[in-house]
């Protein structure tokens, strides 16, 4: 008897809360792959709470110096772009990855474009796949992922731009950039701008704010005005523009996070490594603010819900009937006690996986550790 998958999306804490009987506080989230030590909030000036949110010019311009770019259209977070964007270009077939963030393929759906997948895991059969569909000449939008959620595939800056001019008219090449702060000059922003190019930022995961809900896009100056005109005004509050105007300013805050990412990172490994080596991957994904991996589903669902109910959610994908990925976010180092809390959950995890290497069926695997 395989175990029900617990699909929750990432950082729904409080239905997790509710399935597990475990108070909301007392969890650790490890299935948003945010950055775990967010720009600090003290203070807010009092104005942003008090004046209607229309756009500053402080806000404006820390955002284009940080993203490098000034043709940009500050959002509530991204997802409104994603639902939006289909709705705003001409419809025509749409390339999407076979497996990443989930709503770029059900809004192109809800839509009614026609939706083809590319290859997530194998760079070189979706760079095939992609590059001959350009040969054909036909026009179509594709999206990519950079880095992709979950699965790790990523193309350079220079690839992308080159796909971009070898588009059909009225075709939009769209990169979610939601994570690649961590390594900023890979971004097509530095230097690979086309106006055939919708650009995703997200504010909230590489800052760690992710309840700010402050995303941009970058496109050509049409585009824009269209995504405005259908998403309305004041679409970004007083107080995420107060707090983004000086997180996003703030170098030397920028450059010790994704020094601590980094060795965020390292360390949650290390708090897991027992178990990736017990369960042997058939495949591992390693980002800055996550990992997935690869894993039969009842294996990932056996983690999964034992991880849970020790008060500790990280989040299933899955890839078919009989694969899912395990994505983990990332601890902070400096966390004492969750670091250790997660060492010894892993480690009790993966001797219960030792132990059930002797069992034969599903029904004796599952009654093992219970």
């Amino acid at each position: 008897m395989a175990l029900s998958e617990n699909l929750l999306h990432g950082g729904d804490l409080i239905s997790a809360s509710a399935r597990y009987n475990i108070p909301v506080e007392h969890w650790l989230d490890l299935s948003t792959g945010l950055n775990p030590v967010s720009y600090p909030v003290d203070s807010v000036d009092p104005k942003a709470f008090q004046q209607l949110p229309y756009i500053q010019p402080a806000f404006l311009a820390a955002a284009a110096q940080y993203y490098g770019s000034d043709q940009l259209l500050a959002v509530n977070g991204s997802q409104p772009v994603i639902q939006a964007l289909p709705q705003c270009v001409e419809k025509l077939p749409v390339l999407l990855p076979a497996v990443g963030y989930d709503e770029h393929r059900a809004s192109w759906q809800k839509n009614g474009n026609p939706v083809v997948f590319y290859p997530a895991f194998d760079d070189e059969a979706a760079r095939v796949m992609i590059e001959t569909a350009l040969l054909e000449g036909e026009a179509f939008h594709l999206v990519v992922i950079n880095p992709n959620n979950p699965s790790g595939l990523r193309f350079s800056p220079h690839t992308l731009a080159e796909w971009s001019r070898q588009m059909a008219p009225g075709s939009y090449l769209i990169v979610d950039e939601a994570f690649i702060d961590t390594d900023p000059e890979t971004s097509v922003l530095a230097g690979h701008h086309a106006a055939n190019m919708v650009i995703l930022r997200s504010f909230g995961k590489f800052f760690g704010l992710a309840g700010v809900r402050l995303g941009f896009v970058f496109t050509e100056a049409k585009l824009r005005e269209t995504l405005q005109h259908r998403l309305g005004l004041w679409q970004v509050n007083g107080v995420a523009q107060s707090l983004a105007t000086r997180a996003l300013s703030d170098g030397e805050w920028q450059v010790r996070a994704r020094q601590d990412i980094a060795l965020n990172a390292e360390a949650t490994q290390q708090a897991l490594a027992p178990l990736i080596e017990v369960l042997n991957p058939l495949g591992e994904i390693q980002s800055a603010l996550f990992s997935s991996w690869l894993l039969n589903r009842f294996e990932a669902s056996k983690v999964q819900h034992y991880f849970a109910t020790q008060g500790i959610l990280v989040r299933i994908i899955v890839i078919d009937k009989h694969q899912s990925l395990l994505r983990i976010g990332i601890l902070d180092r400096n966390d004492l006690n969750a670091m250790e809390r997660l060492k010894q959950i892993a480690l009790t995890c993966a001797q219960c996986f030792s132990a059930q290497r002797a069992h034969s069926t599903e029904q004796e695997v599952a009654d093992v550790c219970e």
